[in-house]
């Protein structure tokens, strides 16, 4: 018994440690106007720009993207569009993207 309450630990905190370790994935984001900033650190990865384009890394979640799309959007404005291992931010994903933005 003692044996599976300490495999049952184990298993937990390997489950709860897992997205810890997950690998980032390639994103990029097109901006409405020229970037201010050539570079944006996200929690997640760092981001770098250049006229209205930006390249960098996250992680898979769809937290995750939105926190990194946020930041790109708070330091250089406005994200017209922004995908994460190729696959393409919404409507609903860009409008919490650009929460913060002002117009």
């Amino acid at each position: 018994m003692q044996n599976f309450k300490l495999a049952l630990i184990g298993v937990i905190a390997a489950i709860v440690a897992a997205p810890a370790f997950a690998a980032p994935i390639d994103g990029s984001a097109t901006l409405a106007a020229p970037a201010r900033a050539d570079r944006v650190v996200s929690e997640n990865g760092i981001w770098h720009c250049a006229g209205d384009s930006c390249t960098g890394t996250t992680l898979a979640a769809t937290g995750a993207a939105v926190a990194a799309c946020t930041a790109v959007a708070a330091v250089n404005g406005r994200v017209n569009a922004f995908a994460v291992g190729g696959i393409s931010f919404g409507e609903a994903e860009l409008k919490r993207c650009n929460r913060h933005v002002k117009s």
